[in-house]
């Protein structure tokens, strides 16, 4: 469009005229008349807006109502960008904004038509966004955890302005949290670092006090219903190798924590293990009973199964004797000749952190100094991986022929079946390493395993196993 020259001009006469409705239709008329001049008529001053707006053709006046312009081109201008009135097309103008759509998005979002909160919004791409948005609105708020999201966002910078008070910085952020379900970005941000995969999942581990998403699968899958139920079913299920009825490995559990010479009858052995499995009962919402988890399996709940147990049972008999006579059950373990020796931490003659290429000549030198002090129960216990780590793996034969070697089993780490024997056993272990991660998280471990830890020094051939002098002793005994 041309820049029309604007004349100050009174009322004209003598001249028939065409009043114009149409902005546009008046500029291509001007324009197609060769018109560089654009009177203005009933107007205060220069910076007032006329009555109308007119230009002569020949013996013809064409008009059109200035409707609050102060000039053609910004009447032709406004029109264009949809301004549906001057004032606002002037207001727009003031405040640097471009179209009337995102004018209004501003002033509807109560920013006092600002641009700058508007190209905030726009540059961290809310106002594009804000179409695919308002698709997904109603799903934001029928969704329970995002259900509180505001009510009537109805322009991209009150959803910008929204999406600020919950920590995110763009429209793509907003909206991969929101689809997932998560009203918040810390929360969204949590939930995924720790693998959750949706929203359902995060606030249900919450609830129940779990941390990690494996907890909650593993929780479902044994229908637990809280992180202290899960504690509860881990902790027993830890030393549970031969997979028997939580009650029976229950049982076991507690006659470990018994000195020898303890006796007790069937009635008293079933109220230790009531009373202990009291901890384990939970209850159940609108009801005061409390009753065992579905996955705490049981075989001993009578006293005929239990008295079977006591007197059949493999392990229980490594526990003591059952004395039919007396009905009567007294632990008895002979332990002083047992040793476990820890293969790996021997074979890399460390604390248990070194890199070190291991060799099973230290394993063999270990073997050779337990029999020189008259032990001749000799277990040695190791990782499956050892054999392909050692350089020396003709020294295993030797070591076989001087002792038990034996490797843990499948998925289970050397050290936690160490620890499981040492425990049901009563018998010292040969190695440097404190075993202090078990310490934290296992009272038993921290109540005994200096007493049974024996550490040693490798040099040269030559062995020193620290205190084994009292062990030695007691062996003799």
């Amino acid at each position: 469009m041309i820049q029309f020259e604007h004349i100050e001009a009174e009322n004209f006469s003598g001249f028939a005229s065409i009043e114009v409705t149409d902005i546009l239709g008046f500029v291509h008329l001007a324009e197609a008349n060769n018109q560089k001049f654009i009177f203005r008529s009933g107007a205060k001053d220069k910076q007032s807006a006329p009555e109308e707006f007119y230009f002569p053709v020949t013996q013809l006046i064409f008009k059109i109502k200035a409707q609050g312009y102060i000039l053609v081109e910004d009447f032709y201008s406004a029109t264009v960008k949809k301004f549906p009135e001057a004032s606002e097309y002037y207001e727009s103008i003031k405040s640097g904004f471009d179209s009337y759509e995102e004018f209004k998005h501003s002033k509807d979002a109560g920013s006092n038509g600002s641009r700058e909160s508007f190209e905030i919004a726009k540059a961290a791409g809310f106002v594009k966004g804000y179409e695919v948005f308002l698709k997904k609105y109603n799903t934001y708020k029928l969704y329970k955890h995002t259900a509180s999201i505001d009510d009537c966002i109805d322009n991209p910078v009150k959803l910008f302005e929204y999406a600020q008070r919950k920590n995110f910085k763009t429209y793509s952020e907003f909206e991969k949290a929101h689809d997932a379900g998560y009203p918040d970005s810390a929360i969204y941000s949590e939930a995924f670092a720790k693998g959750f995969k949706s929203a359902d999942d995060f606030f249900e581990a919450v609830q129940k006090g779990f941390s990690l998403p494996t907890e909650l699968d593993e929780a479902k899958r044994m229908m637990i219903a809280s992180k202290k139920e899960l504690d509860d079913y881990r902790y027993l299920k830890a030393g549970n190798f031969r997979a028997i009825a939580f009650d029976e490995h229950h049982l076991l559990m507690l006659l470990r924590e018994y000195e020898n010479g303890s006796k007790f009858t069937l009635t008293e052995l079933r109220n230790l293990l009531t009373i202990e499995q009291e901890k384990y009962k939970r209850g159940f919402s609108g009801n005061d009973l409390k009753v065992l988890p579905v996955w705490y399996s049981q075989k001993i709940q009578t006293e005929e199964k239990l008295l079977v147990f006591m007197t059949k049972d493999a392990e229980i008999k490594n526990f003591g004797t059952y004395d039919a006579a007396n009905a009567t059950y007294e632990i008895f373990r002979l332990n002083k000749t047992k040793v476990y020796v820890d293969a790996s931490n021997v074979a890399h003659n460390s604390g248990g952190k070194d890199k070190s290429v291991p060799f099973f000549k230290n394993l063999r030198l270990i073997v050779e100094e337990l029999k020189h002090w008259k032990f001749r129960d000799i277990i040695v216990i190791a990782d499956a991986s050892l054999r392909h780590k050692a350089k020396d793996t003709n020294e295993l034969e030797r070591i076989k022929k001087l002792a038990e070697y034996h490797e843990s089993p499948s998925h289970t780490s050397a050290d936690k079946f160490l620890l499981e024997l040492i425990h049901r056993e009563k018998c010292i272990i040969i190695s440097n390493d404190t075993f202090s991660d078990w310490q934290r998280k296992d009272y038993w471990v921290k109540k005994n395993i200096d007493k049974l830890r024996v550490p040693f020094f490798i040099k040269d051939n030559h062995v020193i196993l620290t205190g084994i002098e009292h062990h030695a002793k007691l062996n003799e005994d």
